[in-house]
């Protein structure tokens, strides 16, 4: 998922409460075990964002990364 802190945390929160939840929004996407999958983004504007995986566990491994955006 791409977002800034406040969707990551709503994101993750979500993920809690529906951890099958398969994504159908622009910023996510959901992979299965072993398979692999683009996500095409056009920043639009500048900020701090992260690209992480709300998948318990994932995110508290360190499967996560920031992106800063420079206009």
């Amino acid at each position: 998922m791409i977002g800034d802190a406040q969707e990551q945390k709503q994101h993750a929160e979500m993920l809690k409460q529906m951890p099958d939840m398969v994504h159908k929004d622009a910023n996510a996407i959901t992979l299965e075990s072993g398979e692999t999958k683009s996500l095409i983004w056009h920043f639009t504007q500048a900020g701090d964002l992260e690209v992480a995986c709300h998948i318990p566990g994932h995110y508290e491994a360190g499967m996560k990364s920031k992106v800063t955006v420079v206009r």
